[in-house]
């Protein structure tokens, strides 16, 4: 190979083979004597020989060293018969045919200056040598390697010069742009300030002569007018509120935008606001067939803080929108609280309807201005495209948010949550609660959300409930509890059905004497308002509200329960007993004063408690003759009671003392479960006078 091939790697000195750096590949046995290796450098022109044993390399020898120690003034050293591996250069530089050029000379030039110019040995990867490395071959590399780095490096920094005077320029696009996108702001801004100032100059203009003509219009259908006067009238009527409707959207939307529309929270009775709101449109519903429900959950607090008119607004609009898609089925209206880890406790109002739905490409741009969930030119529905565009913006400015779920065809639900901010309720009037507790209640409606709804609401005041779907069935339950001894007071029938109208179950109960106790309450439509057929029969109209119900039963309300008419009846027939003392465990209030009732009238002395824990200290500190156990109750139930006493525990001496269930478990084995338990003998709620006597007959007092 010529010396210009093995010097040619100026263009990559990184991946040069280690093999052309070879400058010679002389090598001696590393028993070889010195004298030997001295005729050997003279032979040859090397600086460095290679000493190798067993074909690996072992080290280095130079011809300075080996000169030094044969020649002398003597003529003949006294070395040259000894090893030549004895006398070799320490440390060598070997170096794997396998490493990196980088490598290669990072190890050789950082050597000491002493070592700088001597060649290197390279071998295999057996250590067999495969020559030596003069180290003038190494600087020309190490030249070559350094200019090529200079090289880069120049044109990195030349790149570096280019990338920075663009970046330079890209700055100043940006600035310029900046500046301009500025001034369109500023006259983008000052644009909508103008269009908001000129609607709201506009609306108001238009609603001045608008008010004018929906008042002359309604002073003209007061006037006596024949039939198609009036229809022209009522067309008027309605064309001008639609009108003022459109002009009202335009009017906030602009106030809106032009930033001068505020909302102002004070104290209101958000249950009353909510079933006004529902009252107002509900009308709408019904005339399209649509039934609409409104439930409201007992948490809900009577006062909250909030803005009633903007309110009142949103859940308009929302329950319009539900009138307005909706042909069929039902709107319901929800009145809850809300609680979140992030944002606490919130008042949610939900509107949930079964109409047509919001498909998904629509769903996008729901909240936009002028965006109609029907687009098309022949659309059914109409309307500005505004009122869910405001309603969402008035629930940003209460501090709230507007959302919604839905899918076209399965109907739509949105709901309201604002901050639930009570109101101080002592400095505000409240009206005190005048329901009799435990009024038996009959409720029968062919809406299943309907019942579940009207159960809840009447369990919450107090009321004892039977739901029933079907004005049939619930005649015969009627019936069968005067008969059973368990009369209802009241009993809210659905006016209009198929199987048994309310008037012919109104007929129907009123033509037995047995039943003049029970007050019929018709439910109706608004739209469809009827006088009552008969005495003693009151109306009420849907959507039904928990105010309206209650109000309606505190005034149609009997001196006392029916099941306490019963019991006064059923006294009479009694026999009479020897006067025992009776301890009543009960924590219902409702319950307390019935069986208080039933004892005194049965002549035997009272004790109460109001759970197992109070029955076990007066036990503890004093005797009865019997005790009445309800099951279910507060800190401790009747059934560990009941053990505790049957084991003497807690100082109760008395652990033979008869035990009466009285409690409302009436399922198969119940008995079982409370004769297990130790408990003497079983009545199950509601009770008969008739039957505690019989139950307190069978007791032996002790003399």
């Amino acid at each position: 190979m010529s010396q210009e091939k093995q010097n040619d790697f100026t263009e990559s000195p990184e991946t040069v083979d280690l093999r052309t750096l070879v400058g010679h590949n002389h090598a001696v046995a590393g028993a070889t004597s010195i004298a030997k290796v001295q005729k050997l450098f003279q032979e040859h022109r090397y600086s460095f020989m290679a000493v190798v044993d067993n074909h690996q390399v072992v080290g280095m020898c130079s011809r300075e060293r080996i000169g030094g120690l044969l020649g002398s003034q003597f003529g003949f050293s006294i070395y040259g018969k000894k090893c030549i591996r004895d006398v070799m250069v320490p440390s060598p530089e070997i170096i794997a045919i396998s490493s990196p050029v980088p490598q290669v000379l990072e190890r050789v030039f950082s050597r000491s200056s002493e070592r700088f110019y001597e060649d290197a040995l390279l071998v295999d990867t057996n250590r067999s040598l495969i020559g030596l490395i003069p180290v003038d071959n190494l600087v020309r590399l190490q030249n070559a390697l350094i200019s090529q780095k200079i090289r880069l490096l120049e044109h990195s920094e030349d790149k570096l010069i280019r990338q920075k005077q663009q970046l330079e320029k890209l700055t100043l696009d940006l600035e310029k742009a900046n500046h301009e996108l500025e001034s369109a702001r500023d006259l983008a801004l000052e644009g909508a300030r103008l269009k908001s100032e000129f609607l709201a100059n506009m609306s108001h203009e238009i609603r001045t002569p608008m008010n004018g003509i929906v008042g002359m219009v309604s002073l003209l259908q007061e006037s006596e007018l024949d039939d198609e006067q009036r229809q022209f009238a009522d067309t008027v009527q309605r064309s001008a509120d639609a009108l003022l409707g459109i002009i009202n959207d335009i009017l906030d939307y602009s106030k809106i935008e032009a930033g001068k529309l505020t909302v102002e929270a004070e104290d209101t009775p958000i249950r009353e606001l909510a079933e006004e709101c529902v009252q107002l449109l509900a009308r709408q519903a019904f005339d399209k067939g649509v039934e609409v429900i409104l439930d409201i959950a007992p948490q809900v607090p009577e006062w909250v803080q909030i803005d009633p008119l903007r309110y009142r607004q949103v859940i308009n609009n929302l329950l319009g929108n539900a009138i307005k898609f909706t042909d069929e089925g039902e709107i319901c209206v929800v009145l809850d609280l809300y609680h979140t880890p992030e944002k606490g406790t919130s008042l949610r109002t939900l509107v949930s309807d079964t109409g047509i739905g919001i498909s998904s490409e629509v769903q996008k741009n729901l909240f936009h201005a002028f965006m109609q969930a029907d687009g098309s030119t022949s659309r059914r529905y109409g309307g500005t495209g505004l009122g869910l565009a405001i309603s969402r913006k008035l629930a940003k400015l209460m501090n709230g948010e507007l959302e919604f779920s839905s899918s076209k065809g399965e109907g739509s639900t949105f709901w309201l949550d604002l901050p639930l901010i009570k109101s101080d309720t002592e400095a505000l009037p409240t009206e005190p609660l005048r329901l009799i507790k435990g009024l038996r209640v009959l409720f029968c409606d062919d809406n299943a959300r309907m019942c579940e709804i009207m159960g809840k609401m009447l369990q919450g005041i107090g009321c004892q409930v039977e739901i029933y779907h079907d004005n049939v069935a619930a005649l015969n339950r009627v019936r069968s509890a005067q008969e059973q001894g368990k009369p209802f007071d009241f009993a809210l029938i659905e006016t209009e059905q198929e199987t048994l109208s309310g008037r012919d179950f109104c007929d129907q109960v009123r033509s037995d004497q047995a039943l003049d106790a029970v007050t019929i309450i018709m439910v109706g439509l608004m739209s469809r308002r009827v006088k009552s057929c008969c005495e003693n029969v009151a109306n009420i109209y849907k959507p039904l509200s928990p105010n309206a119900v209650q109000r309606l039963l505190e005034r149609y309300q009997p001196d006392a329960p029916a099941y306490l008419t019963a019991i006064a009846a059923d006294e009479e027939k009694a026999e009479p007993q020897h006067s025992l003392r009776v301890l009543i465990v009960e924590d219902s209030a409702t319950n307390q004063q019935v069986a208080i009732e039933m004892l005194e009238k049965l002549n035997h002395t009272v004790y109460l408690a109001e759970n197992g824990l109070q029955a076990l200290e007066f036990l503890r500190s004093q005797t009865v003759d019997c005790v009445l156990m309800d099951c279910q109750m507060p800190e401790m139930d009747g059934f560990a009671c009941t053990r505790a006493i049957r084991e003497g525990f807690h100082g109760v001496t008395c652990r033979d003392i008869p035990i009466i269930a009285l409690t409302a478990l009436a399922m198969k084995g119940d008995e079982r479960k409370c004769r297990e338990a130790g408990m003497s003998d079983y009545l199950s709620k509601p009770i008969k006078i008739k039957d505690l006597a019989a139950a307190l007959s069978r007791i032996h007092v002790r003399v």
